[in-house]
């Protein structure tokens, strides 16, 4: 697996593993109504060359003592133009919904679907399907610690033919192992860090790994705003001929709470 991704993830696991000295939180409220965030973030330059950038994310989330609904999306839209040519440098979308079903105060039983995009890839779609058990290793006010395991299905749809291992087509296919790890931690009154590894390691088709590494700090300005970094980073084993394995984006950007008080 590519070095940098390696060093993410281990970063991400041995932070979600680790002890933080943190102040208490309140506990994630069980009546029934959506809670979330959306954000955005925008660059922009003039002059010999312009560039515009825009990433706008949403995450919203519906608990109760039963189950929990649990969904996102993220945009990443980018240009530049020099000597009045304009390039396309980010054009990426990703949505997605997981269900969770109590089983006992630790367990859950859980289905996840995943979608997503990248034009400059020619990916028109890849949908990625899970579902198994979950186990919250710490459920603290102040740190959760999550895991999950099972089985998954991606396709992968691209608007142009493209060789991947030896096979030329626009749609790939794998069956897959399921494992993922989520943890979130309020390091101050103020402070709080989320992250989430999501690994995909092919059996069948073309046996390709894929993974989804997410993380995000978040600093309070506010009751309802916040000013976020973010980083995204997506590894897949066998791209297509002509196109890295790790794809990388870092953001910053301004959070707004929505949903029930």
């Amino acid at each position: 697996m590519n070095t940098s991704f390696t060093r993410v993830a281990l970063a991400a696991s041995l932070a979600a593993a680790a002890p933080l000295a943190a102040l208490a939180q309140d506990a994630p409220k069980t009546d029934g109504l959506w809670r979330g965030v959306a954000g955005a973030s925008l660059a922009a330059t003039s002059g010999n060359t312009s560039t515009q950038a825009l990433a706008v994310n949403v995450d919203a989330a519906r608990l109760t003592t039963a189950d929990k609904i649990a969904t996102g999306a993220f945009v990443n839209y980018g240009k530049n133009k020099v000597a009045g040519v304009s390039t396309t440098t980010a054009n990426k979308w990703a949505a997605f919904g997981q269900y969770d079903f109590n089983l006992s105060p630790r367990t859950v039983a859980f289905g996840r679907l995943g979608l997503e995009g990248d034009g400059l890839a020619d990916l028109d779609l890849r949908t990625a399907l899970a579902g198994g058990l979950g186990y919250k290793v710490i459920d603290a006010k102040d740190t959760k610690f999550t895991v999950y395991g099972g089985v998954g299905y991606t396709t992968d749809k691209y608007g142009v033919a493209k060789t991947i291992a030896g096979t030329t087509d626009t749609s790939f296919s794998r069956t897959s192992l399921y494992l993922a790890e989520e943890s979130s931690h309020q390091l101050s009154a103020t402070t709080s860090f989320k992250q989430r590894l999501d690994l995909f390691p092919g059996v069948s088709g073309d046996k390709a790994v894929l993974a989804k590494f997410t993380a995000g700090l978040s600093v309070a300005m506010s009751s309802a705003l916040s000013l976020t970094v973010g980083l995204q980073d997506s590894y897949n084993s066998k791209p297509a001929a002509g196109q890295k394995k790790n794809d990388m984006t870092l953001l910053t950007g301004i959070n707004m709470k929505f949903g029930a008080l």
